[in-house]
């Protein structure tokens, strides 16, 4: 029987039929096609195009499932998102508002029988919150991409709290060996205890401070010579003129005491302070003496300068340290058996990177595959060659291959170009490839 006239109330009718949902036990997922009564369905059940897929299904029914079973949990999830966030909900609010859809995938074609071993899946794998009460089940759903936010920030802040802790062992570190050389005791701060035998004591506090010189003392000096002058500053008249002057004048006897007693007393202060001048310094080797006595044997600490060296290096390998090493121009080797006996152990170059983990490497018969990171490896040439460092503190910089260390797995490599040209660096055997 053929179709009906367009416009025709049959056509009109089967047309208002077809808009709406049909029931499921005339829906066929495999060739997913809805049948709208029983009679459609039985045709259908025996019609060539059905006969045939289901042997396809049949040569592979778990592909089918997965597949099936895919497209129902992202349709679901999409709608969980997008309708209701992060808001806890009934599972079947949201399955009657997934369902609205006329082309949404069956449940029965999926892995999962029932709605309940769906939602015990979502709790299991960790993508919603579940729990269970007389009303049913009830789903929350996680944000994924919120809680890496939150992991980042923390990671974040946890990178900048050991910045700040490290640089603190530094200063304290300096401070511990500066007061080591001069000879004093490092004393760690620690809180005691105020231990007091009489609770009816009172608790006095001196808080008479030093004060600061005032500038009546600190001119002292200049006034008690401006008054042996005995004469006034005038304005215009030399200093030299009035030393000249004081020279031609005559000295009393009394004058002449006064001076020599204060000449006296200038000279045994100045031994004095010679006397403390030489005690301190001799104190002051004794204790360096001390100081190497006790370090004598011990470890030399690095300079300042190599710290601040490693702590660049230290830096450089965690920003530059990462999870994918192929670069274009390096020669790799092949250790998958994937591609056959003939290409396995076999070299290449790579000519371009599809993604950070793939690339096309040519090999030296010609033939051009593509390869991801985990079937290859790096390829170390003779000493003397030149290399690419593919990872670490120093990546994509151009080296020369000085010698190799077994016994820890290394490469001693000295940087050929950059800013950095002439440094000798040592990293693992896969941190460097041959370059071609």
């Amino acid at each position: 029987m053929g179709k009906h006239e367009r416009g025709t109330p049959k056509d009109i009718a089967n047309r208002i039929k077809s808009k709406g949902l049909q029931k499921l036990r005339w829906f066929c997922q495999m060739c997913q096609k809805q049948c709208r009564d029983q009679n459609g369905f039985k045709c259908h059940l025996t019609s060539e195009s059905h006969q045939r897929q289901l042997l396809l299904v049949a040569e592979n029914t778990g592909s089918f499932l997965r597949q099936f079973s895919k497209e129902f949990e992202g349709n679901f999830m999409q709608i969980l998102k997008t309708c209701f966030g992060t808001k806890r909900v009934r599972a079947n609010e949201v399955y009657q508002e997934y369902i609205k859809d006329k082309g949404h995938v069956h449940m029965n074609s999926t892995i999962w029988h029932t709605l309940t071993g769906f939602v015990l899946y979502l709790g299991k794998s960790g993508k919603c919150k579940i729990d269970q009460n007389e009303k049913g089940w009830y789903i929350q759903y996680i944000d994924q991409e919120e809680v890496l936010r939150k992991a980042e920030e923390a990671k974040r802040m946890k990178a900048e709290k050991d910045d700040e802790e490290r640089q603190q062992e530094m200063i304290n570190a300096q401070v511990r060996r500066a007061l080591e050389q001069q000879g004093g005791e490092v004393v760690e701060p620690r809180a005691t205890e105020l231990i007091r035998t009489d609770d009816n004591e009172k608790i006095s506090l001196n808080l008479n401070l030093e004060k600061k010189p005032t500038l009546e003392v600190i001119l002292f000096p200049c006034f008690v010579y401006l008054l042996d002058l005995k004469r006034p500053v005038l304005s215009g008249v030399s200093v030299f003129d009035q030393l000249k002057t004081k020279k031609e004048e005559p000295v009393s006897d009394e004058e002449r005491s006064s001076s020599r007693r204060r000449d006296r007393s200038h000279d045994r202060e100045h031994r004095r302070d010679r006397k403390d001048r030489d005690v301190k310094k001799e104190r002051r080797s004794r204790s360096r003496s001390r100081s190497r006595d006790r370090h004598r044997g011990r470890r030399a600490e690095s300079p300042p300068l190599d710290e601040i060296r490693e702590q660049q290096e230290r830096f450089k390998e965690k920003k530059n340290r990462k999870d994918h090493w192929l670069h274009e121009g390096i020669v790799v080797k092949i250790t998958t058996k994937k591609l056959g006996d003939n290409y396995y152990k076999a070299k290449g170059v790579v000519k371009s990177l599809i993604d950070e983990y793939t690339a096309t490497v040519k090999l030296d018969d010609g033939v051009i595959v593509k390869l991801d990171q985990s079937h290859v490896e790096t390829v170390i040439p003779s000493v003397g060659r030149e290399m690419k460092i593919v990872n670490g503190a120093y990546r994509g910089c151009i080296a020369k291959l000085e010698s190799l260390n077994q016994d820890d797995f290394c490469l001693n490599l000295t940087i050929s170009e950059g800013p950095l040209r002439g440094r000798n660096v040592q990293v693992p055997y896969e941190d460097a490839s041959k370059l071609a």
